[in-house]
């Protein structure tokens, strides 16, 4: 009783503010009717006397939280008072205490977090799983308390992870073990078997179903296969990739109408069911340019390879910004789809640009073995006229090689894939077995089948003298017609990891027609790379030239072949040709080589190779003079491709001495 003394007049004072503002109220609202002109100071007096709490206008309220505060504070002292002390007797139970050891961090021990697998040991799997569960990322038992929350919640962890793999019925056992230098948390887990899918209902609806492109990724991409053990992650792909799919043939709108996956962990099974909507296309609308103030419109509009009224693939759009690119006329492209301003589907198209500079200069400094020190230098012109024309100018000047070249290029119907060129070139290139210069006057037709494969048909005339060592100068005149086909892909530009190069040429000479020569060759190449592992790559390369001639027909010797220097290592420039009985040496109507080169890369600059080269050169048969050499290297890996230094020994040449080689380019 004595407590609550302390709050009962506060509770009073309250309970009389609360009546009298019920009372006295409405009164106020009287008084503010017939007194509203009398002056303050006896509106304030006159309230005073009618509403006492008037005085203290918030005392109520004031009261009950003076009551509350010192029911919480006097309380609690006048019970420690009032207590009595207990008497020692048998029935008198003292209160159970748990003390822990405070830890301090200046002597927390370190955490170890253990997981082993026992059915089926797997180390990427433990690291996997260590990710997943919060207490591994402790280092030390530093708050008990923090250690024991995170180690009860780890089981919980430790399941959730396991059934996104596939393990719906695994078995987990724990042990927290604390010690006076350590502290051990240890996880043995059974993981069973995994659930596998048994059943997958995978249904296109909607106008789209009827594409070849569903059944391609069903067949080639589909990663949810039957009886394979089912994982989350290769759901959740499959849910993506189709609706990346679906936007990207234009049907933005598709939606899944059932997606779900349904578990059965005692039959160890995965019934799966996905129906996609597909709903309607959209279609491209208007395209249209903006920015550009050099080019033709017409010109431009000849860059689109799709119709207003065709189904809207982001492959278009990005298709059509590529092909811009290509054609260097602009600094800067953006093909914007303007979705919002669609009307019945169709999509307008918003192509924002920037011319690009006339002019480009290009001045380098090189060397090669083949070739020694040399000078480039090269000019372009991007646009000639508002219809695309443009040239380039190429040059070369070097200790034993010279080169001149002219091309002029006009767009074709579809600028992003044809185009026509006139050229003019000079050659010139000595050695110490054969000098020749030669004149080109040349019209070819390029035709970018795909990203991959070219097709260039061309018209030659073609004037040639050479000489060589110990022969008399030969001159010719030949008009040439032909076709070269090139397939070239990489997954990387400065450092493939994959790729490949083929090329085959046909060319043929007709006489009487100002040529001197009639012959007819045919040149085919091959180059591929692979990547045993990680940084070590395998490099391969064959060519062949094939000539039907006349025995006695002249051919000029651009057309004939020689081998040594960097086409095959260990043996000095166009040192191996047809030997004649003098010694002289001559080019060769056919040929054939192959190279087989593997390089190691241990930094991100340099690396090692090892590679060995063959070939040989005859006129009417094969021979069995096969030449080889052998030898190693260093790489350099820079952004123009890769610089070579090889030190390489002629294998079928003993007396011989060994050689250096350098060179710098791609490697396909």
């Amino acid at each position: 009783m004595n407590t609550y003394r302390f709050f009962i007049a506060p509770l009073l004072i309250s309970f009389f503010g609360v009546i009298t503002d019920v009372i006295f109220t409405p009164l106020k609202w009287l008084y503010s009717l017939l007194f509203q002109h009398v002056p303050i100071y006896f509106s304030h007096i006159f309230m005073m006397l009618l509403r006492p709490s008037y005085i203290l206008p918030s005392l109520w309220l004031s009261s009950i939280g003076l009551a509350i505060i010192l029911l919480f504070i006097v309380n609690p002292v006048l019970a420690e008072s009032g207590r009595t002390p207990a008497t020692n007797n048998a029935s008198s139970v003292a209160p159970a205490t748990i003390s822990t050891p405070a830890i301090t961090p200046a002597t927390a021990v370190p955490l170890e977090v253990t997981i082993v697998i026992t059915d089926s040991p797997n180390s990427e799997l433990n690291t996997q799983l260590s990710k997943e569960i919060s207490i591994s990322h402790l280092t030390k038992d530093e708050f008990p308390a923090q250690t024991d929350f995170l180690f009860k919640q780890a089981d919980k962890e430790l399941l959730n992870a396991l059934r996104a793999l596939g393990y719906y019925d695994p078995k987990i056992r724990h042990s927290l073990e604390r010690q006076a230098k350590v502290t051990r948390a240890t996880f043995d887990i059974a993981l069973g078997q995994p659930v596998k899918t048994r059943q997958i209902d995978l249904q296109i609806m909607g106008e789209a179903q009827k594409l070849p492109v569903w059944s391609q990724f069903r067949q080639f991409q589909l990663a949810l296969r039957p009886n394979t053990p089912f994982r989350h992650q290769d759901y959740s792909a499959t849910l993506n990739a189709l609706t990346n799919l679906a936007i990207n043939e234009g049907f933005m709108d598709a939606k899944f109408t059932k997606r779900e996956f349904k578990v059965y962990p005692h039959q160890q099974a995965v019934d799966i069911q996905i129906h996609l909507d597909t709903q309607k296309a959209y279609q491209v609308g208007e395209v249209s340019f903006h920015g550009s103030q050099q080019i033709n419109e017409s010109l431009l509009k000849r860059f689109i390879e799709f119709k207003p009224g065709d189904i809207f693939k982001h492959s278009d759009i990005r298709s059509l910004q590529k092909s811009l690119i290509d054609s260097r006329y602009f600094g800067l492209i953006r093909v914007v789809p303007q979705y919002s301003d669609q009307k019945e589907r169709r999509i307008p198209v918003k192509v924002e640009l920037e011319d690009n500079l006339k002019h480009r200069y290009d001045v380098g400094l090189g060397y090669g073995t083949d070739t020694g020190a040399r000078v480039l230098f090269g000019f372009e012109n991007r646009l000639v006229n508002p219809y695309g024309h443009n040239y380039q100018i190429d040059s070369l000047l070097g200790e034993r090689a010279q080169n001149l070249q002219f091309n002029y290029r006009l767009p074709g119907e579809r600028p992003a894939v044809q185009s026509w060129n006139l050229g003019l070139g000079l050659k010139a290139t000595q050695s110490d077995t054969l000098t020749r210069s030669k004149g080109t006057v040349n019209a070819d037709y390029h035709y970018q089948v795909d990203p991959i494969w070219l097709i260039n048909p061309f018209v030659s005339l073609e004037t040639e003298s050479f000489r060589y060592h110990n022969e008399n100068e030969e001159n010719t005149q030949v008009m040439l017609f032909g076709i070269n086909v090139k397939g070239r892909w990489v997954n990387n530009e400065s450092y493939p990891t994959s790729g490949y190069r083929h090329n085959a040429s046909f060319r043929i000479s007709a006489d009487n027609l100002v040529s001197d020569a009639q012959f007819a060759q045919i040149e085919l190449g091959s180059r591929g790379l692979y990547s045993l592992m990680e940084f070590w790559r395998l490099q391969a390369r064959l060519q062949g030239v094939l000539t039907a001639a006349e025995k006695d027909q002249m051919i000029p010797a651009s057309y004939l072949s020689l081998l040594g220097g960097e086409t095959l290592r260990g043996y000095e420039f166009e040192s191996i040709g047809l030997e004649a009985e003098d010694g002289s040496i001559t080019g060769a109507r056919n040929m054939i080589q192959a190279s087989i080169e593997t390089d190691y890369r241990i930094s991100e600059y340099f690396g090692f190779g090892v590679f060995t080269d063959a070939g040989q050169v005859f006129d009417n048969e094969i021979t069995s003079q096969l030449k080889v050499g052998a030898g190693l290297g260093i790489r350099g890996y820079t952004p123009v491709g890769m610089a070579k230094l090889d030190v390489a020994w002629p294998i079928s040449e003993k007396e011989q001495p060994w050689r250096i080689h350098f060179s710098l380019g791609f490697d396909l």
